[in-house]
């Protein structure tokens, strides 16, 4: 196992998203930034979630720590990692997603002295109770993040939309490092083509309440009634049935084409087809498809959350729910050459270099500042 000539060791604590899910995909960017870091340093990381058993981790270790009941889950992460530590000692502990990874982080950190990170993610740095996501929402957590953000060493953030947000609720009282995650270039090709009739429209998502699919059937509904277009929609979940249903009654069905997720290596073909990346959350920590899809020339249209408000020379945004708003909008840029240059170019600048090696730089270089 390769780690950098001071020989720190990392413990990283993540909920799930690697060796997790069908194929064992997980969170991809997650996964090859734990490969990249664990270039320079020896990566131990703890699954709160069960690995697959058939997964082998490439260039670090990777222990499950499972239990159906949270609070003994919890009891146990400590007293394994502790072990681990007495063993062993670690000098960095990462907490990804700040419930209930980075509180545990968090508490180990203290306890042993030891530098404690903690990541925002998204649903951890928000609440959003009308359809009932997001962490911030219930007491016990939102007291649970305040005193982690609080206590930790270090805290990142994927986009200052989430750093906006909680200082919103009124739980930020300290400076938080914004370090969004870039993807793969030598994957998400740039593939700069022009527009041609229809116009292909793309969205990748879960189907769920949060990715906010009504705003983005309307919104196509006034698109494809003024100019020839088809929307390809790649995801599965909860909100199946509602989103079908919807398209149905807006007689969208014939311009629309379901696709069930497909293999991540596959998803830059889709990219490479599409004209327009439709992305309409009503909240998100990055949106990493927001990424691939600027890495790879596709202009990005859709609601101010995660990058898209981060990055509004790179994109077009509207408010949440502003459906009507972001037809109009679109249809505008269509008969605009220069402006979808314009994005397309400013897009393209920005994933080349924040791409998923400077992540890594970023992450090394906090890792080695002194405590």
């Amino acid at each position: 196992m390769n780690h950098d000539t001071n020989g720190t060791r990392i413990a990283l604590i993540v909920p799930g998203g690697i060796g997790t899910g069908r194929g064992n995909v997980g969170v991809p960017v997650l996964e090859q930034l734990v490969k990249l870091i664990s270039r320079d340093f020896e990566v131990t990381v703890f699954s709160l979630f069960k690995v697959n058993e058939d997964y082998s981790p490439d260039g670090f270790e990777i222990v499950s720590i499972t239990a159906a009941n949270p609070i003994v889950r919890f009891l146990k992460a400590l007293y394994v990692i502790s072990r681990r530590h007495r063993k062993n000692k670690f000098q960095i502990i990462h907490g990804f997603w700040a419930m209930p990874s980075g509180f545990l982080a968090v508490c180990l950190g203290k306890f042993f002295g030891i530098k404690s990170v903690v990541s925002l993610l998204g649903g951890d740095a928000i609440a959003l109770p009308e359809i009932r996501y997001g962490q911030l929402q219930r007491p016990l957590p939102r007291r649970l993040i305040r005193w982690t953000l609080f206590h930790a060493w270090r805290v990142i953030s994927l986009t200052q939309y989430l750093v906006n947000n909680l200082k919103k609720e009124g739980l930020l009282h300290r400076d938080i490092r914004v370090i969004p995650w870039g993807i793969d270039t030598s994957t998400f090709t740039f593939n700069e083509k022009p527009f041609s009739i229809p116009i292909q429209f793309l969205h990748v998502a879960n189907l769920h309440p949060v990715k906010d699919q009504e705003t983005l059937l309307r919104a196509f509904d006034i698109i494809s009634r003024n100019v020839p277009s088809h929307l390809t929609i790649i995801g599965e979940g909860e909100s199946s049935h509602q989103v079908k249903t919807l398209a149905a009654s807006l007689g969208l069905l014939e311009r629309i084409t379901f696709q069930a997720p497909v293999p991540y290596a596959s998803l830059p073909s889709f990219y490479h087809r599409a004209d327009i990346l439709l992305h309409t959350s009503l909240s998100e920590g990055q949106s990493e498809v927001v990424t691939e899809a600027m890495s790879c020339g596709v202009i990005v249209c859709g609601t101010n959350v995660g990058l898209i408000h981060d990055l509004p020379g790179c994109s077009v945004g509207v408010p949440v729910r502003a459906f009507e708003k972001l037809g109009r909008d679109v249809l505008k840029l269509l008969q605009s050459p220069s402006s979808i240059n314009t994005l397309r170019t400013n897009a393209h600048q920005w994933t080349t270099v924040h791409s998923i090696y400077w992540t890594a730089e970023m992450l090394r270089s906090l890792y080695r500042e002194p405590q």
